[in-house]
């Protein structure tokens, strides 16, 4: 199993780029991006679209297919080796951490596929120990709980070894109207994993422009004792931009 990397973001660099494959990005060729890139003058590229899960649990209108990932690996790479004199791409995925599928190996296989560069950890859902996932519950429940049960996931990720980064950490809290005791308590939790395990945390551009998606108070307890990262969010080539 490789070794994590080590995740450069610079001005230069496009960090968090989706693909079509994921249905809810435009549907438009790998290719795209990467001339875009070129025409802005960045020096990398990074590919994270969202990883699929054997069984294809999740609406496929909201993520790859199991079966696409041998494309989508093949196909970045091919356009690594042709682009290789004029722009560095790079090869990851952004996923959650579910211990179902740590149980069955399935990270461990990612990361044992040498295609793929780096694992994002992204918790946009949550496994609940009773079963199914938290996008089932009503909205008062996930008002008052989902920050509390991604956080947690997002802490067991941190700590399992498999994510070379943390997108959008800040945005577990986008239900809360108000910042509270609780939350600072969970926000100063994934700080000093993030902190302990050497992890950089992303500030996501896309955030910004969502309500509550973004949220200063986080990053008033992470400023300055973690690494943080400027990621894009690219789902529509016009998002492609440098900052």
């Amino acid at each position: 199993m490789r070794e994590n990397i080590v995740i450069e973001v610079g001005r230069n660099d496009l960090f968090h780029i989706h693909s079509f494959r994921c249905r809810h990005a435009e549907n438009i060729p790998d290719r795209s991006y990467i001339e875009k890139a070129i025409d802005l003058g960045a020096k990398t590229i990074w590919f994270t679209d969202h990883a699929p899960f054997p069984g294809d649990p999740f609406k496929r209108e909201h993520r790859m297919i199991y079966n696409e990932l041998p494309e989508y690996t093949e196909t970045l790479s091919a356009l690594k080796k042709e682009y290789s004199d004029t722009i560095d791409i790079h090869i990851g995925l952004e996923t959650e951490f579910f211990p179902k599928y740590d149980q069955m190996g399935y990270y461990k296989e990612l990361r044992s596929n040498p295609e793929i560069e780096m694992l994002l950890l992204g918790q946009h859902m949550s496994e609940l120990p009773e079963g199914g996932y938290s996008y089932d519950w009503d909205k008062e429940k996930l008002v008052e709980l989902e920050y509390k049960v991604l956080g947690e996931a997002i802490l067991e990720g941190i700590e399992s070894g498999y994510f070379d980064a943390v997108a959008h950490p800040d945005r577990i809290f986008r239900r809360r109207k108000i910042w509270d005791s609780n939350t600072e308590e969970m926000a100063k939790r994934i700080v000093y994993a993030a902190q302990k395990y050497g992890l950089p945390l992303e500030k996501n551009e896309s955030s910004k422009k969502e309500e509550n998606y973004y949220r200063e108070e986080f990053w008033q307890i992470a400023d300055g004792k973690v690494k943080t990262i400027r990621g894009l969010d690219v789902h529509f080539l016009k998002d492609l931009i440098l900052l």
